[in-house]
């Protein structure tokens, strides 16, 4: 059977390819955050007449009426306050059941990660009608902690998923060191586990703060005083009260997105580290 021949050229083409993929992908995805930005920092005409140029006269006032004018300050606020909660309790729950599963070997261990997993696999559409009539019985609308628990509720499967995963890869010999020195499972689980499982909880904390951030459908439907709105329903509002003014509302939007863009610059790595980690067993 012959060998193909190296050819360095066909390997150089390839990777000309692969980089003008990416090149224009990265255009397509950076074009459309460059335009808002721009014109965050326009008046309505300059935006139509040359929408990607820079503005003649940068106009910071668009960023205070969005701010302060339409309120943006206070529904920031509150989804800080949304995300942070949902995450500090995904990370503690998750992270306790994980380990639960990963390293205790009983009878129901494996029909429990099918409750989770099946967990996945229900749309969040699919229930909103029960869930809409449990939180109305309840009298738990306007209440930003029956938010925080439906957040939780909805991000938990995903994050035991990931952790179980990620601490099935974790030695075992650290644990049994541990053992033969006197410590107790909870020992074991603060002081070896917790520590050794950051890339993951990171990565799951990621993406359940982008998600708690982003989420617009049940706010819509259980939040309705203005004092406790997310900025997700903000931007929804100043869309509907101004959305002749692109100025501002460009301006809105840019302080929405910029909070989970610059927590992924600075947290990427240890997204992709968490994701790659756990499909890798010690």
């Amino acid at each position: 059977m012959k060998r193909e021949k190296y050819n360095p050229n066909k390997r150089i083409n390839n990777k000309i390819g692969l980089y003008a993929f990416l090149g224009i992908m990265s255009l397509v995805f950076i074009c459309p955050m460059l335009f808002t930005i721009i014109s965050s920092l326009k008046q309505n005409n300059e935006i139509f007449s040359n929408p990607f140029s820079l503005p003649k006269v940068f106009r910071y006032e668009n960023y205070i009426v969005a701010w302060k004018e339409a309120n943006m300050s206070k529904y920031f606020l509150n989804s800080i306050m949304i995300s942070l909660a949902t995450v500090i309790i995904l990370a503690i729950v998750a992270s306790m059941a994980a380990y639960v599963l990963a390293r205790f070997d009983f009878k129901v261990n494996k029909y429990i990660s099918i409750f989770f997993l099946l967990g996945m696999m229900i749309p969040m559409h699919t229930i909103l009608v029960p869930v809409s009539y449990l939180i109305g019985r309840l009298g738990l609308k306007n209440n930003l902690v029956a938010l925080v628990l439906l957040y939780v509720a909805f991000s938990l499967p995903f994050s035991i998923f990931v952790l179980t995963n990620f601490m099935k890869g974790i030695n075992l010999s650290l644990e049994e060191a541990a053992i033969i020195d006197g410590a107790g499972y909870f020992q074991i689980y603060t002081r070896i586990i917790l520590p050794l499982s950051v890339p993951a909880i990171s990565t799951i904390s990621i993406f359940n703060f982008l998600g708690a951030w982003n989420n617009i459908l049940f706010p819509l439907l259980f939040i309705n005083d203005d004092r406790l709105k997310p900025i997700s329903l903000g931007l929804l509002n100043f869309s509907g009260e101004r959305g002749s003014e692109y100025g501002p509302l460009m301006a809105a939007i840019v302080i929405t997105v910029v909070v989970p863009l610059i927590i992924y610059l600075l947290f990427q790595e240890k997204v992709e580290g968490g994701l790659a980690a756990g499909a890798v067993k010690e």
